[in-house]
């Protein structure tokens, strides 16, 4: 089963860049080198297996981050999203001006909410997942639909134990889901292969 993760409940900004996530299960700090790597890592403590994903913001220092600033003199621009708000760099998609607050950077360019949320759904942004190949969800089909014609698990059979050892360590959904899967793939295809092995070992004798 893939666990959880909960940021930790009493961090400071000194400490952000060593302890920021505990584990849901027995509650020991993660170390950083676990966060955002797209890979399930067993907690240190309990080895339960977490896979944790947190916004980039959240490892910057405060002073790393540029506070929203009111216009300090008439003809000043102001953020398209913050009348009142001093603009600090302009959409690179729209043009509408930002201000600190509504800048976000992403894949070398900032960009507006708006535009964002555009470029998301026509996935013309590399760095975000839109997706992901369910490699477990392919074992299990590929261990349990040929049964019903028999000849195609010699076939099959190897070919979903493959993907079961070739992605037994990728993440499975966007939406955390157990391994159940994967692991039952593996046992169908473990019974025909040793299946066809007896039936070969039966017209040989």
């Amino acid at each position: 089963m893939t666990g959880s993760v909960t940021l930790g409940s009493s961090i400071n900004d000194q400490d952000r860049t060593q302890t920021v996530i505990a584990c849901s299960n027995c509650r020991a700090i993660q170390p950083v080198s676990h966060v955002n790597t797209g890979r399930i890592h067993p907690c240190p403590q309990c080895k339960t297996p977490l896979l944790t994903d947190i916004y980039p913001a959240f490892l910057r220092g405060l002073e790393t981050v540029r506070p929203a600033t009111a216009v300090q003199e008439q003809g000043q621009a102001e953020c398209f999203n913050h009348p009142g708000q001093q603009a600090v760099i302009p959409c690179a998609a729209c043009g509408r001006l930002l201000c600190a607050l509504c800048e976000v950077n992403l894949d070398g360019r900032s960009l507006c909410m708006s535009c964002l949320s555009a470029d998301r759904d026509r996935q013309r942004i590399s760095s975000l997942q839109n997706h992901r190949t369910l490699y477990d969800s392919i074992a299990l089909a590929l261990a349990f639909w040929p049964m019903l014609f028999v000849f195609p698990t010699i076939i099959t059979a190897p070919a979903s134990l493959f993907f079961v050892w070739r992605y037994r360590k990728a993440p499975t959904s966007i939406l955390p889901r157990s391994r159940l899967r994967l692991w039952l793939a593996a046992l169908l295809a473990i019974i025909q292969i040793v299946g066809w092995v007896i039936v070969l070992i039966e017209v040989l004798d």
